[in-house]
């Protein structure tokens, strides 16, 4: 009973705030109540989740990579039209994408073993030139696939695709040598290094991995809505990797002791509830990202300074008694 109750104390957190914000949801928004409605936002988290656990091995590890967003572009495209052409149907496109995307976060994580300068960097250069590419290639028309291509977006297939990709990603992260490796790095780089891990290999490693979850997020992403246009603008998949680094962000705050990776889907549920949210109430699209980093921040605060929270409640009871 005793660890029953802790595993239910580890994940109270990350289940009890995506649960309060979509009942704050149904309130605001009439047209959402609904099971349906409901399922169908749970739904929405999909996609998100994936990415951002591809993600999530980068900016623990202490990478940042601004070029995982123009790597599902390109990615998406290639892969896409290619199986299209060649009639490679549904799996013939699945390989394709993670194949594709594999090799494009190999050239990532190898140009910065190589060049030995900041993620960053590297990240932003690579990102400009694949983002020049998805305006090159097919003329720059993007993808349009057929239905016989979007069966992962319909339910139950969608679920299914899910679990996988949430079972591979807690193996990885929880289970296999790479996610020892990354969470050590993360923690503490020169303990690591002391202990035998390669920091720069390490960070090597989580951005091609992160290649794998581009892949799969590409499959998701794809069966869901057909379409994927060329990076229009500088930097015009930048908003793709703020996304998923708001899901990590908020996931990492609610996580507590309980599973990052179960976290995570939650920071993207709460991701989407917020946008559904401003959009019920009527607020511009403009102040979405804002809105969103707000929260984002009493997220991480709540999570790393639970002092600055202790010391609000204690004056704030004591004024009380004084009153």
């Amino acid at each position: 009973m005793n660890k029953i109750g802790e595993t239910i104390k580890n994940y109270a957190l990350s289940v009890i705030v995506p649960v309060v914000m979509i009942i704050l949801l149904l309130i605001v928004s009439p047209e959402t109540r609904s099971a349906n409605a409901v399922i169908s936002l749970l739904r929405q988290g999909f996609a998100p989740a994936v990415l951002g656990w591809g993600v999530l091995f980068n900016m623990k590890v202490g990478n940042w990579d601004f070029s995982i967003g123009a790597r599902f572009v390109l990615a998406t495209i290639l892969a896409g039209n290619l199986a299209m052409s060649y009639n490679l149907g549904i799996v013939g496109f699945m390989v394709l994408a993670l194949v594709i995307s594999v090799i494009l976060g190999v050239i990532v994580g190898y140009a910065y073993k190589l060049l030995k300068i900041p993620t960053l960097i590297v990240s932003i250069g690579i990102c400009l030139i694949f983002e020049s590419i998805t305006r090159i290639i097919y003329n720059g028309s993007g993808v349009h696939v057929t239905s016989e291509y979007m069966i992962l977006g319909q339910s139950p297939y969608d679920l299914i695709a899910f679990i996988i990709c949430f079972a591979l990603a807690a193996y990885i992260y929880y289970k296999r040598k790479l996610g020892y490796n990354v969470r050590a790095v993360g923690t503490n780089p020169v303990v690591a290094q002391t202990n035998g891990i390669n920091a720069m290999n390490t960070k090597t490693n989580a951005l091609i991995i992160s290649g794998l979850f581009a892949g799969l997020y590409c499959i998701l992403s794809l069966s869901k809505s057909g379409v994927c246009a060329a990076v229009s603008g500088t930097l015009g998949s930048a908003a793709t990797v703020f996304d998923a680094m708001m899901c990590v962000l908020i996931g990492m705050a609610i996580c507590g002791k309980g599973n990052i990776i179960f976290s995570l889907y939650s920071g993207a549920l709460i991701s989407q509830v917020l946008k559904m949210g401003m959009m019920a109430i009527g607020l511009p699209t403009s102040y979405n990202k804002v809105v969103i980093a707000i929260f984002v921040i009493l997220f991480m605060v709540s999570s790393t300074r639970a002092d600055v929270f202790a010391n609000l409640k204690s004056k704030l009871f004591h004024k009380a008694e004084v009153n």
